[in-house]
Order: structure tokens, then C-alpha cells, then sequence
């Protein structure tokens, strides 16, 4: 190896990539420089003479085999196969699936495609568990399981779409990785053949493997055994997705002599960031021990910052971005849920700092979101055809396109608001619409009958809306997807919660201003947001990690098994090491949660990681004086939550208001020395 290349790398380091024959693990630690490593090692590998075709390294994004490959050529002026797992099992399957009975000019079917065909194979009594059925279709294929391994009912659907799929010679997704296994367990010589001709093999990020990509590498390594791998299992969070922690913390078991070095000097972050890093990530199990450090110096305190409620958090990290006046491209606000996005669209919108949305939509382009607001405009404007589109299958109701058509052109001749031009449609008998289409639309005119009746505050509107048209049943068609988008929905019950105009129309009037976000200001220079699991691999400036809370970080679902806690601990231990200089932790005492509001308490995290360093003090706002609570002042209780003084009156304690208290629904007397009550706005 060069000189020059040498000396970019730490001791450690260059005795990875010095290392040439026989298994060797990479422990990695956060910021430890890894991609410098595998791309020098290959570098080093082709001055020593290996050919440039008999090296292949793997790794999980398009984005990061991109980048290597370039480093490599621009050391080199070489090519080295440098590529995803389902892009390497593609290229083999390609040139090798013949073995299975398929053709090579094989389509890969996106899953819209995929789902078609399950649909031709599904009765119609089971077209409403259409996804669900796919969904786990693919977990089986990534566990590597047959047809006749599953349940009875489950190995039928199976077997018959992998006959239709063969018949039109097409794999999806998930084939790719199945399919490569059973080419290399089923037939020797073409697994012997690749053995061959691929002698080294590295890794990158070898603890997000599942089963299908571990036994992939683990075959084609052979009796060389060749096969350099680098990952960190403290950043092993995707077991969702079928990553196997074991397949990293087994490296030794699988390959017996193998060697183990550990890259523990960070090139991230401060050493105070990384300290609390550290102290956090070892209340786990961990069979590989490391502490990172840097040379970077001590760095800035840690702030941990809790707050009366989820707004004054968001408030509080919009008012903190403009107090550091540092390029918003390096500011990032980490969550646990998509939901939560919406708390802070609200406060960046306020102090009009522009935001991007990393790896998901923002809050109200949301479809689920779109879908419920589509309702209230239609009940607010009868005429909007946009909003009636949208939701006239929301659920299914078998009205399609041409139906659709005639009615928006028969209600414009007849200069009748879309909605009312339903209700003739049904009472007339029309001849526009079937007799079970007219039953249909009957239905779908009943729930605006419904809602205009009902004289209730918004956000129960909105719950009986949810209800009415079945709308959580509805998002369970889509099992993947089911819980992020209820808590979605759930999340804009507490935006009506806590809206206080008057009328529906003023409601939509502030969201559609709010969601309207100048398209100019999503370039660059946008403050950054993101579930922590999207933060993986980024790193940030000032990093805010917020609602850290009992139940939302650690999430309620990984709470009773251990190892989903730890996996938990460890998407935080992610969040905190995103961070160069600047790193808030925040918490909320009070929050609106799955639909209802709570009271919160500070993570568990936070608890573990706190000592002297760490600022710990409540954030409440200074006590205002009894004159200020007048009536109609609105204030914040600990308990319960948001209210608006109705009344108050002198006693011989002093001060006593009558408060009507929002989420409760009604109206406590309480003596103001006692109650503990701040000003909110």
C-alpha cells in the first residue's frame, strides 16, 4: 500500500486493512472511519496482486457501494465489483437461474406487480388480507422457508404464487436473496463455480444481515474462508427487517481462528457526546467490548431539557436552532415515530425555519392524514370533487374511474355541488350508478348526514368519523404499515385537541397555510427530520433527540422483552452518535399519546446516561403572578393538561379559579396557591 494511504489511517486501522488471508471481524464503532477501511483494504489487495475480478464487496445502499467504488477507481484506476446483496444476487442469478428452471431474461416485479399476481391466486374471501398474505409470503423467503414449511393455508398461497411466478418468469424482491440460497444449497458445482471466481469477500455492515444474506456470504467464502467483514453490534437495529445481531457476535463460531480487531477511536464527535454514548450503550449485554473515543477534545456539555408539555419542546428546539445561527443542512431533529413530526412542523413553521422530511413525507402530506382532512372539506365544501375523489373508495365502495366521470359531469350540468348531486343520484334512482353502486353511494352520503348532526368539539368529530367509516380497519389492509399511519392519524386528533378557532373551515384554513411550505426553502439549507432508525449512517452538527419518554423512547412495544429493549438502547446509542458538537436530549411531561393525552415520564436512557455533566432542571416557566390568571387566560396543569379560566373569585385562601380543562371535558375549581397552574398560550 501506498504511503500516502498509509498515512491516513490509525494503527488499528492499517492492521485491518494490512490483513490479507483467512476471516477477520472489523468491530467498527460509530464514526470510526469503516468505509476508509474496506475501500483501502481492497486497494491494498490489488497492489498485492489480487485481481481485480476475483475481489466482490457487499454492502446495504446503492448510495454506499457508489461511494466506495469511486474512492477504489480514483486510488486505483481499477473496477472492483462493489455492489448491494440484492444486486450481487441478481447478477448471479442472471447468468446461473437456469439451474432453477427459470429463464435468464427473468423481470423483477416491483410490489404492485407482486401483489397483481397474489390477487389472481386469492379467492375473493381472502382479497381483504391481500397484503398481509404477501407480507408474509416475504417473511417466510427471508427466513428461507419453503411452502411446506408453513401453516397449511399460508403454504398454499405460497406455492401457488411461486408457480405463477415461475410461469411468467418473474421474481420479486425478496427472490433475489431466496432464490441465490437455493441455487448455492441445491447445486455444488454452480456454488463452487462463484467459490472460484470471487476468492475475497468483505462486508460492510455485517450486523444488519439476515438469515438469507448471512448464509450467502457464509457459502461463498468456502474453504478459503477468505471473508472480511465489518459492522458494530452496538448499531444493530433493524431486527424489524429480519437483521440477526448473532450473525455478528457468531463470527467466531462460524469461522473458527478467525481474527478481531477493534476500531474504537471516533472521528465524529466531541468526547463528552461520546462519554455519554458510551455510558448508555453498556447497560446492555455485550460480549464485544469497546469505548469510543476522540481525539476531537471534551467538547460542549450534553443538554437534557424537559418540558410541561410536547409543545413547549417543539417551541424550545426551534427557538435553540436560531440561538446556534449554524448552517440548518447541519441541524437534525431525531424522533422515534413518524407521527411525532408533526409537534415540530408546527414550531419551525411558526419561526418560519425551513425543514426537510428524511426518508418519509411530511405530517400532512401523509395520505392517511390527506384522507381524514378530505373528509372535513367535503363536509365543509359539498362541491370539492378533488376531496370526494380521494375518499369515494376510502374504504372500497366499487365506484371506479368511469363512474366517477359521469357523476362530476352530471352534477356540473346540473349545477349541483358534488355531494348533493349524491344524494339525488340515490333518491332518484339514477341510472349513472348501479343498483349496488347506488347502495354504495347511500352509505357514503349517510356519513356526512352523520357528521353534520353531530355537535361536538373537533377532535371528537374527527374520532367518530374514524369510526364511523371503519378507517383503522381500513389501514390494516397494509399490516407493514398499519401502526405508523394510526399513529398518524391519532397525532392529528391531538392537533384538533389542541386548535383553538371556531369553525372546521378555519381548522383546514391554518393546516393547508402550514403545509404549504415554500418549495424554495427545501433545498440545502433545511433543518433535517427523521425517525432515528433513518438517522443511521448521518451525522449532524447539533442533533436533537426528542420525546424521550416512558413508552415512546424506549417504545411501549419493546418494553416487557428484553431484547427488544436492548435493541431500543441501542437506536438511542445510534441518535447520540449522529452528533458532532452539539447534542439536546428532550423530554415531555405532558403529551397527547395514541389518541389521548398523558401524563409522561423521562425515559429510562436518560436516567442511565446522567451524572453532574448533564443539565436536569424542569423547564417551567417562571410562576406568574396571581394577577395575571384573569379570565380567559389560558393555562397548563401537570394532570389535566391544557385550560381556559372561566371564572375567578377571592377566598380565604387566597385566589380560586374556575378552569375548564380541554382533554378533561370539564370544569374544576381549584385554589391557585395549590394548583400549581402555568400561563400557556
Amino acid at each position: 500500500m501506498s504511503m500516502n494511504t498509509k498515512e491516513t489511517l490509525n494503527p488499528n486501522q492499517q492492521e485491518a486493512v494490512m490483513h490479507v488471508e483467512g476471516p477477520l471481524l472489523v468491530l467498527a464503532g460509530a464514526g470510526s472511519g469503516k468505509t476508509r477501511i474496506v475501500t483501502n483494504r481492497i486497494v491494498h489487495l490489488l497492489e498485492i496482486g489480487v485481481p481485480a475480478s476475483e475481489i466482490v464487496a457487499v454492502t446495504f445502499t446503492n448510495k454506499a457501494a457508489e461511494e466506495m467504488s469511486h474512492r477504489v477507481r480514483s486510488l486505483t484506476k481499477q473496477s472492483v465489483l462493489i455492489t448491494t446483496f440484492h444486486s450481487f444476487s441478481a447478477k448471479i442469478l442472471r447468468e446461473s437461474i437456469q439451474y432453477l428452471g427459470y429463464k435468464q431474461n427473468f423481470s423483477i416485479y416491483d410490489e404492485h406487480d407482486s401483489l397483481s399476481v397474489l390477487k389472481e391466486i386469492l379467492g375473493p374471501n381472502d382479497q381483504k388480507d391481500l397484503k398481509k398474505i404477501k407480507s408474509e409470503i416475504s417473511e417466510a423467503k427471508n427466513a428461507l422457508l419453503l411452502p411446506q414449511e408453513m401453516d397449511k393455508k399460508l403454504a398454499n398461497f405460497y406455492q401457488l404464487y411461486q408457480e405463477k411466478m415461475l410461469a411468467y418468469n418473474a421474481l420479486d424482491f425478496d427472490d433475489l436473496l431466496f432464490l441465490t440460497t437455493k441455487l448455492f444449497q441445491n447445486h455444488q458445482e454452480v456454488l463452487s463455480y462463484y467459490q472460484n471466481r470471487y476468492t475475497f469477500l468483505l462486508i460492510d455492515e455485517y450486523q444488519d444481515t439476515n438469515e438469507a444474506q448471512y448464509l450467502i456470504a457464509k457459502m461463498l467464502a468456502g474453504e478459503r474462508k477468505n471473508i472480511f467483514v465489518v459492522g458494530d453490534p452496538d448499531q444493530s437495529i433493524y431486527s424489524w427487517r429480519g437483521a440477526n445481531i448473532r450473525n455478528i457476535l457468531d463470527f467466531e463460531k462460524d469461522f473458527p481462528g478467525a481474527k478481531v480487531i477493534t476500531l474504537d477511536q471516533n472521528y465524529r464527535s466531541t468526547n463528552t457526546i461520546l462519554s455519554k454514548a458510551n455510558k448508555l450503550i453498556e447497560k446492555n449485554d455485550r460480549p464485544y467490548q469497546k469505548n469510543l473515543w476522540s481525539a476531537l477534545g471534551e467538547g460542549e456539555e450534553v443538554v437534557v431539557k424537559y418540558f410541561p408539555s410536547d409543545r413547549e419542546e417543539a417551541s424550545y428546539v426551534a427557538r435553540t436552532i436560531l440561538r446556534h445561527k449554524i448552517p440548518l443542512s447541519e441541524v437534525a431533529i431525531f424522533y422515534r415515530t413518524n407521527a411525532q413530526s408533526r409537534s415540530f412542523e408546527d414550531a419551525l413553521l411558526r419561526e418560519n425555519i425551513p425543514y426537510t422530511i428524511v426518508g418519509g413525507l411530511s405530517f400532512y402530506e401523509r395520505k392517511e392524514i390527506k384522507d381524514i382532512l378530505a373528509f372535513l372539506r367535503l363536509l365543509v365544501s359539498p362541491s370539492d370533487f378533488v376531496a370526494f375523489s380521494r375518499i369515494i373508495n376510502v374504504p372500497k365502495r366499487g365506484l371506479g374511474p368511469k363512474t366517477l366521470d359521469a357523476l362530476r359531469q352530471a352534477s356540473e350540468e346540473s349545477r349541483t355541488p358534488i355531494l348533493y348531486y349524491c344524494k339525488d343520484v340515490v333518491a332518484l334512482s339514477s341510472s349513472i350508478v348501479s343498483p349496488k353502486q347506488r347502495q354504495s353511494l347511500d352509505a357514503f352520503v349517510e356519513i356526512f348526514d352523520d357528521l353534520a348532526k353531530q355537535a361536538l368539539p373537533l377532535e371528537d368529530l374527527i374520532k367518530f368519523l374514524i369510526d364511523k367509516i371503519g378507517y383503522f380497519s381500513y389501514l390494516k389492509e397494509d399490516p407493514e404499515t398499519y401502526i405508523d399511519r394510526r399513529e398518524n392519524v391519532e397525532e392529528l386528533i391531538a392537533k384538533a385537541a389542541e386548535w383553538e378557532g371556531e369553525t372546521i373551515s378555519q381548522f383546514l384554513e391554518e393546516i393547508s397555510l402550514q403545509s404549504s411550505l415554500d418549495e424554495s426553502k427545501l433545498d440545502n439549507q433545511s433543518v433535517r427530520m427523521m425517525t432515528v432508525h433513518n438517522s443511521k449512517g448521518l451525522e449532524f452538527l447539533l442533533c436533537f433527540v426528542v420525546g424521550m419518554e416512558e413508552d415512546l423512547f424506549p417504545h411501549a412495544n419493546a418494553k416487557h422483552d428484553e431484547a427488544s429493549l436492548q435493541e431500543e438502547r441501542r437506536l438511542c446509542y445510534v441518535a447520540m452518535t449522529r452528533a458532532r458538537k452539539h447534542l439536546y436530549l428532550t423530554a415531555s411531561q405532558y403529551r397527547y399519546l395514541w389518541g389521548t393525552p398523558r401524563v409522561m415520564r423521562p425515559s429510562r436512557f436518560l436516567n442511565e446516561i446522567a451524572d453532574k455533566q448533564i443539565v436536569t432542571k424542569v423547564e417551567e416557566e417562571k410562576a406568574a403572578p396571581p394577577s395575571d390568571f384573569v379570565e380567559g387566560a389560558m393555562v397548563l396543569h401537570k394532570t389535566f393538561g391544557k385550560g381556559i379560566v372561566r371564572k375567578k373569585e377571592e377566598t380565604s385562601i387566597g385566589p380560586t379559579l374556575d378552569v375548564y380543562f380541554y382533554d378533561l371535558k370539564e370544569m374544576k375549581t381549584l385554589a391557585l396557591k395549590y394548583a400549581k397552574l402555568s400561563l400557556t398560550d
